[in-house]
């Protein structure tokens, strides 16, 4: 009888552990599952020394990240008005240019099956602003990939 007793109360005591945490990840996973394919969109405004700022895009998709950073780098390998100024597949960073406007694309693994993609663009002296470049790029990897994306509000 004990025998059975005791895994019967390591079970009990396991599900009532856990219980309680069900309910946030499935609250989580319904956060998740509306954010991906949200790209959302920031500038950072000029500089007073009349440098241009910074505009960022991001998305989450339901990818691995080393699929998401082969195929953005593909893109740019493809893409004849870009040059590639550096690569780090380890990192799944690459940063490129166009004229004198410099881009940096990161891809930031959550688990095996959501990553997020992240672009920050930044325009040179009297270049302006990179805030659709950026957004146009997320858009294109996203298309690249058969994935639903679209620009939030």
């Amino acid at each position: 009888m004990r025998q059975i007793f005791r895994p019967l109360v390591a079970a009990t005591v396991l599900v009532g552990l856990l219980l309680p945490f069900a309910p946030a990840q499935a609250q989580w996973v319904f956060v998740a599952r509306k954010a991906l394919g949200r790209i959302h969109q920031m500038t950072e405004g000029g500089q007073p020394n009349g440098r241009a700022g910074y505009d960022f895009a991001t998305v989450l998709l339901d990818a691995h990240a080393d699929k998401i950073f082969s195929t953005a780098l593909e893109l740019a390998r493809k893409n004849p008005s870009v040059r590639i100024l550096m690569q780090d597949s380890g990192q799944r960073r690459i940063q490129i240019a166009d004229g004198d406007r410099t881009a940096t694309l990161n891809v930031v693994p959550f688990n095996d099956e959501v990553s997020q993609l992240m672009i920050a663009g930044h325009a040179g002296p009297g270049e302006g602003s990179t805030a659709s470049l950026v957004v146009q790029a997320v858009l294109r990897v996203c298309k690249e990939m058969g994935k639903h994306c679209e620009v939030s509000n």
